[in-house]
């Protein structure tokens, strides 16, 4: 019989840019075509016409809008897609608001023109800008910027990823009509020119023509006459919506109301206490609307305090194994869609995706996840696996977390569902073999096995018989010694891939909250950075533990709260991740960052609502949150305990002693319930099992009156209502300075000057080819080592370990640029094309005289037999039978107690 196998090699297209200044649409991402709209579409068909918007600018008027508010016959709508630190941008925001005031002069409300803003600033220092550039620009004309365009903060990129989807170029506009179908979408003028001064202002102009153009035609269909008027002289609004003022509110505080109670009723926690008033007039009242200071619980000790349980370890538990055998586990994770990554058939290996649930297990010291599949089950069985360039993308990784948010209502072709992400304690040393240099951060995953998400060392789709690795799909670089992770379930995002990150290096001095949003990663085979945004909180220190703890975090969905392990200063800090204003561009303070491009976001932001929920704990590590999202389970790393804190007033309500000394990380399986967790001296993941069902569980400590009256001062105060906010906290936000940004999408965004390197957007540069005779591998060195990895090289005298490749045991490898690496220890039996005899090849497909090889002494080889109808087994010359395998490798290890002859009998 005839055995095939279709192997797809990934293409690198040089040349193809993943933004430029073409029209083409839908754009095309290095030789990918990325789903987007289009002119001739419809926007109520692949974008959320329904959103709704607020309005950061102008201050009076609309407030808020949807897209679908703008439908209707005779109607035009213009969207603008611009960069804060986009020299074009800037130039040609003065003109998109000059023309969006002329056209809202003659029609009113009948055009509508939005501008998305992106990248930091403000939103009355963006108007500022295109207010002013309008006025030099035009400066004969009356037309004065005013109640047009619509500015919005698009700080989650929605309106980008809806009409804009990356690698559409920027400034960039689309043009809407009446029934909201694209009708025209193009790229601005002044795209391309790297300085300000570049792009003239007759250019910068030539937008007016365009747009004007574009709005006169669609104005003019179905009967309607266009305006005669030059739109210097404003008319009334047609649609009667309420009329627009620039008067500003005057400051009105009320008076204080009386305290409320302590928020906790009984226990030894300390709980709040506050009050609270009317302050109306926005930025002009320097007031404060609510005040809190700490309380203690009129009764000291709670009822059911020696008596009560949680329902999650019953009245008596029991610490149960649940597998071994790993290497220094730092951090459990359940992946949300059990068997969807391994099959029925993966790596010679037969797994049962319909039974029991999976584990994914990080391991600190061999830098790889161990896949605990059917757990629970008799089919129960462990596999490992690890990315090619571990040394970079997954080295000392300490913390995991998926992506368990199903149902989102996001896209297909965009859901982050089934992503995960690790944070790797390293400051970028290649495994101690070269100097730092902190270009280093989280790398995200698909685990989905498909599209070259895993692949073999040739870098070509897994075949189910052959040793597999994960191929990241994004990696950020601004969180080095990163000790934490916590994907946020967020739903706002287009793509779903937020992560919330622990920088232990921070400002070199204490450790700092990150926030990052992969946005739409750049997928394998890809280099390229340009699209993302990262968030620092400087304000929000945390103290890091040893080398290698892990620092729990976890966001809890409905009350939108992080909660981050400390494990350097024993307690728990709790952010509201909805909190926090931009204040200036983090270019210029961290200097080190994935990309220079104005896409790339890279902001700091202050004034985030933060608080101290925990103290006294003695190196907190794994965090996890109940089911029923009620209970925080914090791992005590020196005593070994495990301690239940209800959430709501942070009162500690029982331990659970595990009798081991360096638990990790902790999380709940989502079908059974159960709580797991790791422990390292002994390479085990153990969980909390009930052997009695809890009879008393422990009642709330929360004072009911005083959620009475939080629920009153959020009526009465409003939207700013927060108990841990600080009101006199102010983030003076500050435009950034364009030489902070590259203007010409030229830069792959890795951290490499080396010309041997970069390219023009290629990702991957044939002329590193270079690379291949450094031998420049000292600590100190002026080689790059992630100029390897950009490079092409996965085998090199200079990578870690043997050349950084991972072959079987003695042996060695061979690069292939660009595609991965083979190792002369590997081999392959397949059936002839017309199925009458056996083939033994290289994993390249060369065809092998078995005559020819001799083995080594000190060498594990493998033997893959490629089909389910081949058998091959191997014995000593002697008989003695060393093992047989179908579909799936055979080992064979030879050493000194080795026969001098193997016989290897392959067949169907």
């Amino acid at each position: 019989r005839k055995f095939s196998l279709i192997l797809s090699l990934l293409t690198i297209i040089p040349g193809v840019s993943s933004q430029g200044c073409t029209n083409t649409c839908p754009p095309i991402n290095f030789g990918t075509v990325v789903p987007s709209l289009c002119e001739g579409e419809s926007a109520e068909e692949k974008a959320d016409v329904k959103k709704v918007y607020d309005v950061c600018h102008p201050s009076t008027g609309m407030k808020s809008f949807s897209f679908q508010d703008f439908k209707g016959s005779g109607r035009v709508t213009v969207i603008s897609n611009f960069y804060i630190g986009c020299n074009a941008g800037r130039r040609e925001s003065g003109v998109f608001a000059h023309v969006a005031q002329k056209y809202y002069n003659l029609y009113g409300n009948r055009t509508m023109f939005v501008s998305s803003l992106k990248g930091g600033s403000s939103c009355d220092m963006w108007a500022n800008i295109y207010q002013g550039d309008a006025k030099r620009l035009f400066p004969d004309s009356n037309i004065v910027p005013k109640e047009m365009p619509l500015a919005v903060s698009d700080l989650s990129f929605e309106i980008r990823d809806d009409f804009f989807t990356t690698p559409f170029g920027h400034p960039s506009y689309v043009v809407l009509d009446g029934e909201l179908n694209v009708r025209h979408k193009f790229i601005g003028p002044c795209c391309g020119y790297e300085r300000y001064s570049d792009c003239t202002a007759d250019i910068a102009k030539s937008l007016d023509e365009t747009l004007s153009t574009h709005l006169d035609e669609i104005l003019a269909e179905d009967g309607n006459e266009l305006s005669t008027g030059n739109g210097e002289n404003s008319i009334d609004d047609v649609f009667d919506d309420p009329p627009l003022s620039d008067q500003e509110e005057e400051c009105s505080v009320g008076e204080w109301t009386a305290w409320s109670e302590c928020s906790v009723r009984c226990g030894s926690a300390t709980g709040i206490e506050f009050r609270y008033r009317t302050v109306q007039g926005g930025e002009n009242c320097a007031d404060v609307p609510v005040e809190e200071r700490p309380c203690t619980p009129t009764t000291q000790q709670c009822e059911d305090e020696t008596e009560g349980c949680v329902s999650e370890i019953g009245s008596n538990y029991k610490i149960m194994t649940v597998a071994s055998g790993f290497d220094c586990p730092r951090d459990v994770a359940f992946h949300p869609t059990p068997g969807m990554h391994l099959g029925i058939h993966a790596e010679g290996r037969d797994f049962f995706p319909d039974e029991g649930e999976e584990a994914w297990v990080l391991n600190g010291y061999n830098h790889s996840v161990s896949i605990v599949a059917s757990l629970g089950t008799d089919r129960q069985t462990t596999i490992s696996r690890r990315d090619r360039g571990y040394y970079h993308y997954m080295i000392n990784a300490t913390a995991l977390a998926f992506n368990m948010v199903q149902n989102s209502g996001r896209r297909p072709d965009r859901d982050g569902f089934n992503y995960w992400g690790v944070c790797n304690d390293n400051r970028n040393t290649y495994m101690e073999a070269k100097e730092p240099n902190y270009f280093m951060g989280p790398t995200l995953y698909n685990s989905d096995p498909n599209n070259f998400n895993l692949v073999n060392r040739l870098g070509e789709v897994c075949a189910d018989d052959e040793e597999c690795f994960f191929l990241h799909s994004d990696m950020l670089h601004e969180s080095p010694a990163c000790i934490g992770i916590a994907h946020d379930p967020e739903t706002i995002s287009a793509y779903g891939n937020v992560y919330w990150a622990f920088d232990s290096t921070g400002n070199q001095k204490e450790g700092q909250l990150v926030r990052f949003d992969f946005s739409q990663p750049h997928g394998p085979g890809s280099m390229d950075h340009s699209v993302a945004a990262i968030r620092r909180f400087p304000q929000i220190t945390l103290a890091r533990g040893e080398d290698g703890v892990h620092a729990g975090m976890v966001v809890h969905p409905e009350r939108r709260e992080l909660f981050v392990a400390e494990p350097g200063a024993n307690q728990i800090t709790v952010v509201n991740v909805n909190s926090g204003t931009f204040a200036r561009t983090a270019r210029e303070e961290y200097p080190i960052y994935s990309n220079a491009l104005p896409s790339f976001e890279y902001s700091i932001y202050e004034c985030a609502d933060k608080r101290v929920f925990a103290t006294g704990i003695d190196t907190p590590t794994g965090l996890a949150i109940s089911p029923d999202g009620k209970r925080l389970f914090v791992a005590e790393r020196a005593s070994g305990d495990i301690l239940v804190y209800e959430i709501a007033t942070a009162s500690l309500l029982t331990r659970i002693n595990t009798g081991l000394e360096k638990i990790g990380g902790m999380a709940f399986s989502p079908v059974s319930e159960q709580l797991h967790f790791v422990d390292e001296n002994t390479n085990t993941l153990y969980a909390v099992t009930a052997e009695k069902e809890c009879s008393k569980p422990f009642e709330s400590r929360v004072s009911s009156s005083f959620e009475q009256e939080v629920i009153k001062a959020k009526e009465v105060v409003g939207s700013s209502f927060s108990l841990y906010h600080d009101y006199t906290c102010v983030a003076d936000p500050v435009v950034p300075d364009a030489a902070f940004f590259d203007q010409v999408h030229t830069d792959t965004g890795y951290a490499s000057i080396d010309p041997n390197v970069q390219a023009d957007m290629t990702g991957m540069d044939p002329t590193a080819a270079l690379l291949v005779n450094r031998t420049d591998c000292g600590y100190t060195s002026e080689l790059n080592f992630d100029a390897l990895l950009l490079g092409g090289y996965y085998c090199h005298r200079c990578l870690p370990g043997r050349q950084g490749a991972e072959c079987d045991a003695g042996g060695s490898c061979t690069n292939i640029q660009w595609i991965g690496y083979t190792c002369d220890n590997e081999f392959i039996f397949v059936s002839s094309d017309d199925g009458r005899t056996v083939e033994m090849q290289y994993p390249n497909k060369t065809v092998v005289d078995p005559s020819a090889i001799t083995l080594s002494r000190d060498m594990t080889y493998r033997f893959t037999i490629r089909g389910k109808d081949l058998e091959a087994c191997a014995t000593h010359k002697r008989g003695t039978n060393l093992g047989c395998a179908s579909n799936g490798p055979l080992f064979v290890v030879v050493d000194s107690e080795t026969s001098p002859m193997i016989n290897l009998q392959v067949g169907s």
